[in-house]
């Protein structure tokens, strides 16, 4: 949960909004009771939309503070219906946040995988135990709470973690869950092409900064090692008590577990999970890492049926502008009793669909104006950003509000078919992961943003600063001319991240047009 000014044309108006998160392990898999169980949550205490996150969880935005605790009980006790439990417990604050695995880890075809039973363990294990949630949230009129009293946090302890902790398990086919920009990443490993009961383990990444202090970077994560699937859960344990003991306290700037990992040194992390945690942390080459993949439109799925992808731009999820998304998703959930899960695009993929319906779901997205992915150009389905303005209280830009605009500028210009990757935030934290896209826009003071280009699709390359800061209205020609460059000075078609990291910044900017 966080407390946020709500704003009127950009301007303060005094009054409080509040953002609430869902913890939704893996993306989830809501069925058609929980897709209406949070839609109608939001109708009763929010705006009426989801926005769906980076790490695969639902927001609930424009919350009025005296309908918080109301809202909180709603998804936790009041829907009988439901046949999962929804809570925000954890979502927020200086824990392990949502746990992220490939959205079709268990769905691809060629090779279906049990990540995501790793990531719900994860997620359950390393949540938080205290009772306080539940006295604050979830009394009843006589003040009884549903569980056990528990004062004490068994595994934070009474200070938590020095910051967030962020767990995320990859796919060998897909890297959607930027599994290097993670405190503690998983790959499994796939050998003679069956999956072996082993993961390839890294640590040590984020993307959060500070403008003008260079001494806070975004990191990519560090390879430690092999574990067997056994100890999954016990080496993210491990380094999360590593953390908490370890991780610094007297500066928030530095708090994060990929600073404490590289002042303690890489081999000292490893001999503490050999020896004090006995970890069978083994020494190998590690597996090369897989694109980022969307999954928009159509797919087999394995065993036979089929799941779509549903491109949600910026992972706004409403019914408005003859667009009824929502509705749509809750209808071919209903009927076919499908399953919903969130990416780490911000996206939808709705699974489970019986291949002869195939002409029904789609027939239905046309009717409620839902456009098929493929009328949806390559740009604008591939560029997303965090909420920032108007609602983010650290932004310092708009990002979910400029890419449409951005979207539009770019289709005009005869671009939207360039595929490249663009990612938008508001500010430093980087929510939206602009430092590992092949092209990154960060918020930098008002109206201004710095721009970064040449991460890779994979996410093993941090893109690189291009322009320090550029104002708002200069970002349309900064935007056109490198997607010129990239379709007129590519001969070799290299991916786009490539392209651009390997061009010279200067002829770069002399091919846009735009200097600092």
């Amino acid at each position: 949960m966080y407390k946020q000014q709500a704003r009127v044309e950009g301007r303060k108006t005094g009054s409080q909004i509040l953002m609430l998160r869902l913890k939704v392990p893996a993306g989830g898999e809501f069925s058609a009771a929980l897709w209406n169980a949070i839609c109608e949550a939001s109708d009763r205490f929010a705006d009426g939309s989801l926005r769906l996150t980076t790490r695969q969880g639902v927001q609930f935005h424009h919350v009025a503070p005296a309908k918080l605790g109301e809202l909180v009980r709603f998804l936790k006790q009041d829907y009988p219906r439901r046949d999962q439990e929804i809570s925000t417990l954890g979502a927020c604050g200086d824990d392990n946040r949502n746990t992220m695995c490939g959205v079709a880890d268990d769905l691809d075809p060629e090779l279906p995988l049990a990540s995501r039973e790793l990531a719900f363990r994860i997620a359950s294990e390393l949540a938080p135990q205290s009772s306080a949630y539940y006295q604050i949230f979830l009394t009843d009129e006589l003040g009884r709470i549903e569980q056990a009293l528990e004062p004490e946090e068994p595994l934070y302890g009474p200070q938590y973690l020095p910051r967030k902790f962020k767990v995320g398990i990859a796919h060998p086919r897909d890297n959607s869950v930027d599994l290097l920009t993670q405190d503690v990443g998983f790959l499994p490993v796939v050998e003679n092409g069956a999956v072996a009961r082993q993961y390839d383990l890294y640590s040590g990444g984020g993307l959060g900064t500070t403008h003008g202090m260079p001494h806070t970077r975004a990191l990519l994560g560090l390879y430690l090692g092999r574990v067997p699937r056994e100890q999954v859960v016990d080496a993210t344990r491990a380094i999360l008590i590593l953390q908490k003991e370890n991780g610094e306290r007297k500066d928030r700037r530095l708090a994060r577990w990929k600073y404490t990992i590289r002042r303690l040194g890489v081999d000292a992390v490893r001999a503490a999970l050999r020896e004090r945690f006995e970890l069978d942390l083994r020494d190998a080459d590690p597996q090369p890492l897989p694109p980022n993949r969307f999954f928009h439109g159509w797919h087999e799925q394995h065993g036979g049926k089929l799941f779509l992808g549903i491109p949600v731009a910026n992972g706004r999820v409403r019914d408005a502008d003859g667009v009824s998304l929502r509705s749509a998703v809750g209808e071919i959930a209903s009927e076919l009793d499908a399953g919903v899960r969130v990416t780490g695009n911000q996206d939808l993929v709705i699974a489970h669909i019986p291949a002869e319906r195939r002409d029904w779901v789609d027939a239905l997205l046309e009717r409620r104006g839902v456009p098929p992915a493929e009328s949806v150009s390559t740009f604008r389905r591939q560029a997303f950003g965090c909420p920032a303005l108007p609602t983010c209280g650290l932004a310092m830009t708009h990002a979910e509000h400029a890419i449409p605009g951005l979207a539009d500028a770019v289709e005009q210009a005869g671009l939207g078919d360039v595929d490249v990757v663009l990612r938008m935030a508001g500010c430093p934290n980087h929510c939206s992961r602009p430092p590992s896209a092949e092209i990154g826009i960060t918020g930098y003071g008002k109206n201004a943003h710095m721009i970064r280009v040449g991460g890779s699709r994979e996410g093993t390359r941090l893109a690189e600063v291009l322009y320090e800061k550029v104002g708002s209205e200069q970002l349309v020609p900064v935007l056109t001319g490198l997607l010129r460059a990239i379709r007129d000075h590519n001969p070799d078609g290299l991916p786009p991240g490539d392209f651009l990291q390997q061009t010279p910044p200067e002829k770069l900017r002399e091919w846009v047009g735009v200097q600092e």
